[in-house]
């Protein structure tokens, strides 16, 4: 992450960029192939223009089981 994704996540705010931010770690620790091509900013305006759908960390087995609420 550079300087140019640090001010596209302060000017998101703070809960949109935290569950970007989430779902791009989410999909780089799964290994999908299709984030490979993108750095965290090109993330971000490819999931502005409908190319990732929205995450539900509750929803991801892999990654709930670093939530709080894991049942």
């Amino acid at each position: 992450m550079g300087v140019k994704d640090a001010q596209s996540v302060i000017a998101t705010g703070s809960q949109a960029s935290w569950d970007n931010a989430v779902h791009y770690y989410a999909l780089k620790k799964s290994g999908n192939e299709q984030i490979k091509k993108h750095t965290f900013g090109d993330f971000l305006k490819a999931k502005e223009a409908g190319e990732y759908e929205e995450y539900d960390i509750m929803k991801d087995p892999y990654m709930k089981k670093y939530t709080y609420a894991r049942q």
